[in-house]
């Protein structure tokens, strides 16, 4: 089917939207947005009709036109889009909603979706089974979760150890198994926004240009909030022992067995040996909290219970020395002694329920502290997209901050008044799954001291 072009000022519109192969001229106003918090990107679009248009500039009322609704109605649920900015795919969905008003002569008609992969946040996993995997790769079950969707699946990091068992949930979403077993890798799973997913983790490339207020940031608001955070974030849950011998004590001909189910020999009983490999649990805590505040959420799933977690020890607090919560650190509102985080895990460390604590932690501390830019034009000064997952340097004078930052969410908008870009960014570290960047700069560049509300530095970049 071929596709219209209109020619605004004298040249094509930077923003370009086909839904059903035919360009959609109409459009008022858009918005396009892709979100590390959220895989699917999702877009919103406002149009008219383009026939007798003369009825809505009179200041009566006027019916609209049979001529006009039939232009209106052509948009329907499950019409493909696409999405080009500068003759750049930047999504490729689908429309979920269609929201029409008309009082009088006015008419007001929008349509919303998501990019494809939104069919992964909807749709269960395997209804018709296997509901487990054994010996699966974190790459390999991605794959074959998204194969029927016809999803493709890239990996630009190590997806870790293959998974003891991965058990699914009969109801669980596609999207929420994907999660769940990723964030027990340290992998962050993304898409493109055109049909792909992406295995990777934050942070691996950087912007085409830096944020600088004043200077080209045309507008910013920030929202900081304590609710989301937490000073210790607990994950808990329960495994089928990996330490009992492959053929049952209990067999005919057997003899008892002459050291404990862990191998360890004398000083752990059998009892002990088996609470520690199945009652298993993770604890993060987050120093920048000063009160207390614990959360615990339910691991409800028998996935990573290899064997490396259930001979791994139970996280012990630095601060206290003991498995339990510190809340005697804690006097009212008085905190004396700061706190000290968890040691980060090192290449050489099981994949255990710990790591899935530091990602609640860490993904919690996100929604509570974005701020959000906006620079003028769809694209950056030499001509490259912003895109999220970018580290950015933001010189922000009047928000006190001279660091790198992690451009948490990308919404490319087109608008009556100009085309501009809103840039969500928030700490560097906290789509960082495996501490890496909290013991070592990496390349980023941070402040240890805030700038002063007048623009004058009163620290220094290390």
């Amino acid at each position: 089917m071929s596709t219209q072009t209109v020619t605004v000022r004298g040249g094509q519109r930077p923003m370009v939207i086909r839904i059903a192969g035919r360009e959609l001229v109409e459009y008022t106003s858009a918005e396009v947005g892709r979100d590390l918090a959220d895989i699917a990107g999702q877009f919103r679009i406002g149009y008219f009709p383009r026939h007798d248009m003369a009825a809505f500039g009179d200041s009566s009322p006027a019916p609209v036109s049979r001529t006009a609704l039939a232009e209106i109605y052509r948009v329907t649920e499950h019409d493909p889009v696409e999405i080009l900015i500068h003759g750049q795919t930047v999504m490729k969905g689908w429309v979920d909603d269609i929201q029409l008003r008309m009082e009088g002569g006015a008419f007001e008609a929008w349509i919303t979706g998501r990019d494809v992969t939104g069919d992964l946040v909807d749709s269960t996993a395997n209804p018709t089974g296997p509901g487990e995997y054994r010996m699966v790769t974190l790459a390999k079950l991605v794959q074959t979760i998204c194969l029927p969707f016809g999803f493709t699946v890239a990996a630009d990091v190590d997806a870790g150890t293959p998974f003891t068992l991965v058990a699914l949930e009969p109801a669980e979403t596609a999207m929420a198994a994907i999660e769940r077993h990723s964030r027990q890798r340290g992998v962050l799973v993304t898409s493109d926004g055109v049909g792909g997913v992406v295995l990777t983790k934050s942070g691996q490339t950087r912007a085409p240009d830096s944020l600088r207020n004043p200077g080209n940031v045309h507008a910013m608001e920030a929202r900081l909030s304590s609710r989301g955070r937490f000073s210790d974030v607990y994950v808990k849950g329960s495994f089928n022992s990996l330490l009992r011998p492959v053929q049952s004590p209990l067999r005919a001909g057997g003899a008892p067995l002459d050291a404990p189910p862990d191998g360890s020999g004398a000083g752990v009983t059998p009892d002990a040996a088996e609470a520690a490999a199945t009652l298993r649990f993770g604890h993060a805590i987050d120093p920048a909290v000063r009160r207390y505040r614990p959360r615990v959420f339910l691991s409800a799933s028998q996935s990573g219970g290899s064997v490396a977690a259930q001979q791994a020890m139970n996280p012990v607090d630095p601060n206290s020395g003991a498995s339990t919560p510190a809340s005697g650190a804690y006097r009212g509102s008085v905190r004396h002694v700061r706190r000290k985080a968890m040691k980060p895990r090192t290449d050489a460390s099981a994949w255990t329920m710990q790591d899935q604590a530091e990602w609640r932690m860490r993904s919690t501390r996100a929604g509570a502290a974005m701020r959000v830019y906006s620079v003028i034009g769809l694209r950056a000064q030499n001509g490259a997209l912003w895109l999220p997952n970018q580290l950015v340097l933001v010189q922000d004078h009047f928000a006190g901050i001279d660091q790198d930052m992690l451009i948490g969410a990308v919404t490319w908008v087109a608008a009556p008044d100009g085309y501009r870009t809103r840039l969500s960014v928030v700490q560097p570290d906290v789509y960082d799954l495996t501490g890496d960047m909290d013991t070592s700069h990496n390349g980023l560049r941070r402040t240890k001291r805030a700038r002063a509300f007048d623009g004058t530095a009163s620290g220094r970049a290390s």
